[in-house]
C-alpha cells in the first residue's frame, strides 16, 4: 500500500467512525418535566366550607419519636401496619410525611403525601371497590400555570358507599367517601385554581386557632359554632368558642415514662370573662375524673394542667403519660382501629 492508499484508508476509517460524511442525527428535544402541584402542606387541600373537624398528622415524625413506639404499638401493632402496607400498594403509614383526615357533613376526605406507585394505587382501589364506575385522567396545571402531570381519578362503590380516589403522580393521593365534592376542591387547590375559596387552616375561624396551637406532629381542629351536645362540652365553654384546636408533641421521658405534651386552644371573645381560665381548668378536672379520663391516665398527669386566657383565646397545657393514654384509647377504640386498618 502506497502513501496515497494509506491516507485514503485512514480517511475512510475516520469517516466511518464519525458516521460517514453525514452529520449524526440530533436527538429529539425532550419534553420539559411536569411542574409540581401544590401538595405541601396537605392541609391546604382540605376546603373550609362545610368542615366539621380535621386531623393533621405527620406519621413519619411520630414514629421517629422512639420513646413513643411502645405506646403506638399498643394501638397499632407493627404486624397490622405491615399488613396494611401489603394490602394497599406499599403505602406504609409509618413513612408518610403527612396524613390529613377531614370530615364534612356528608363526606370524608383523606389526603396523604409520600412516595407512591400510581399503578399500585389504582390496583388497590380496583381490588377494594365492589363497583368501578369510571376512570379519568384530568389535565392539570401547576399554580405557576405550567403543565403538570395528569391527575388520575377512579370512582365507584366500596362497602356500600360512594368512594373516589385522586392520584397526584407519585407525590400524593386523596380519597373521598360519601357525597362527592371535597375531592374536586382538593384538585383545584393543588392547581391553585380556587381564588375565592380558602383551605380550612387558612380561613376563619381555624386560621387563628392553628396559629395559636402551633406546629406539632399531631393536631386536631374543629370550627364553631358548637351546637347540640357539643355546646355543653368543657363546662359549656365550647358554646362560646369560635374554634377548638388540640396539639400533641413528644416530651422528655420522665422516670422511664414517655411523655406527651398536650395543648388545647379555644378561640373566642374571652376578654370579658375573667373566670374563663378557671372554668377550663375545672372542666379538665371533671374530664380527668370520669371513667374514660381515668382509663387514659388524665387524673395522673406527669405535669399539672395549666390554663391561661387572653382576649381571643383560652389555653390549657398538660403533660401526660403516653403509655397510659394508649392503654385507655385501646380499650375504648379497639373496634374503630380495627375498622380503620381493615382498608
Amino acid at each position: 500500500m502506497d502513501r496515497r492508499e494509506a491516507l485514503a484508508a485512514l480517511g475512510a476509517l475516520v469517516l466511518a467512525a464519525c458516521g460517514g460524511t453525514k452529520s449524526a442525527p440530533r436527538a429529539a428535544p425532550s419534553a420539559p418535566p411536569a411542574a409540581p402541584l401544590h401538595l405541601d402542606p396537605a392541609t391546604d387541600l382540605a376546603a373550609a366550607a362545610g368542615l366539621v373537624w380535621l386531623v393533621d398528622v405527620r406519621p413519619r415524625d411520630v414514629f421517629a419519636a422512639l420513646d413513643l413506639i411502645p405506646a403506638i404499638g399498643l394501638l397499632i401493632p407493627e404486624k397490622r401496619l405491615d399488613a396494611f402496607a401489603q394490602r394497599n400498594g406499599g403505602v406504609d403509614l409509618r413513612r408518610l410525611p403527612q396524613l390529613v383526615v377531614a370530615s364534612y357533613k356528608e363526606a370524608q376526605l383523606v389526603v396523604a403525601r409520600g412516595a407512591f406507585d400510581p399503578g399500585k394505587l389504582e390496583k388497590t382501589f380496583e381490588d377494594h371497590a365492589e363497583i368501578i364506575d369510571g376512570r379519568a385522567q384530568d389535565k392539570a396545571t401547576a399554580p405557576s400555570g405550567a403543565p403538570a402531570a395528569p391527575i388520575t381519578r377512579l370512582w365507584g362503590t366500596a362497602r356500600g358507599q360512594r368512594e373516589q380516589i385522586a392520584i397526584f403522580g407519585r407525590d400524593g393521593l386523596a380519597i373521598e367517601r360519601g357525597r362527592f365534592g371535597p375531592l374536586r376542591a382538593a384538585q383545584a387547590f393543588a392547581q391553585g385554581k380556587l381564588k375565592r375559596a380558602k383551605p380550612a387552616l387558612r380561613d376563619v375561624p381555624l386560621a387563628r386557632a392553628a396559629e395559636l396551637v402551633g406546629d406539632a406532629p399531631a393536631r386536631a381542629f374543629a370550627p364553631g359554632p358548637f351546637e347540640g351536645e357539643w355546646a355543653g362540652g368543657l363546662g359549656g365553654l365550647l358554646k362560646a368558642s369560635t374554634a377548638a384546636a388540640v396539639a400533641a408533641r413528644p416530651g422528655a421521658t420522665e422516670g422511664g415514662k414517655a411523655r406527651v405534651d398536650v395543648t388545647l386552644v379555644l378561640t373566642g371573645a374571652w376578654g370579658a370573662d375573667e373566670a374563663a381560665p378557671a372554668r377550663l381548668a375545672a372542666a379538665f378536672g371533671r374530664l380527668a375524673d370520669d371513667p374514660l379520663g381515668k382509663l387514659c391516665g388524665l387524673h395522673r398527669p406527669l405535669s399539672p394542667a395549666k390554663t391561661r386566657g387572653s382576649d381571643e383565646a383560652l389555653v390549657l397545657e398538660v403533660g401526660l403519660d403516653a403509655l397510659e393514654i394508649a392503654r385507655g384509647l385501646r380499650a375504648a377504640t379497639e373496634a374503630t382501629v380495627e375498622e380503620i386498618m381493615a382498608y
